[in-house]
């Protein structure tokens, strides 16, 4: 499989407001807050393209994140409402790349901007190729769930 292009057509918006414990004790948004922040744009983002996650899983194979990269803009705190932006980077035959936007949904401002790298593992931990369907699901969708 030839690496494929960015999927920018498709950017799912997830919207999170801060939770008292994803604050520390300066009262912003703990670091490590946005990573889990944005796994919980890329589900949001696999279901938004009709292929979800636990579906995935369920047929044995799931997403080992293999790098991440954040950087923090300006600090969110308890209770703003935060605006995720995720999408697809590129895909490889046994590699995913996503990138993740998080704002201040009340004043739009950048908090924070990312990536991830993923590779394609089956049940026993071990490196496989993503399977046809599953890259189809994740290169085939044009819907617009921003």
């Amino acid at each position: 499989m030839q690496p494929k292009e960015s999927r920018g057509d498709f950017a799912h918006s997830l919207d999170i407001t801060v939770r008292f414990a994803e604050t520390d004790q300066m009262g912003v948004v703990h670091h490590a807050s946005y990573i889990v922040w944005f796994e919980a744009g890329r589900v949001a983002w696999m279901g938004g393209a009709g292929l979800p996650y636990a579906q995935i899983s369920k047929a044995g194979y799931n997403f080992a994140v293999t790098d991440v990269q954040c950087r923090y803009r300006s600090a969110l705190r308890f209770g703003d409402p935060v605006q995720v932006i995720t999408r697809l980077v590129s895909l490889r035959s046994r590699q995913v790349e996503f990138s993740y936007e998080v704002f201040n949904s009340d004043s739009g401002v950048l908090c924070a901007a990312g990536r991830t790298s993923h590779i394609c593992v089956d049940n026993s931990g071990a490196m496989t190729r993503i399977p046809d369907w599953v890259a189809e699901g994740l290169t085939g969708n044009v819907r617009s769930a921003a």
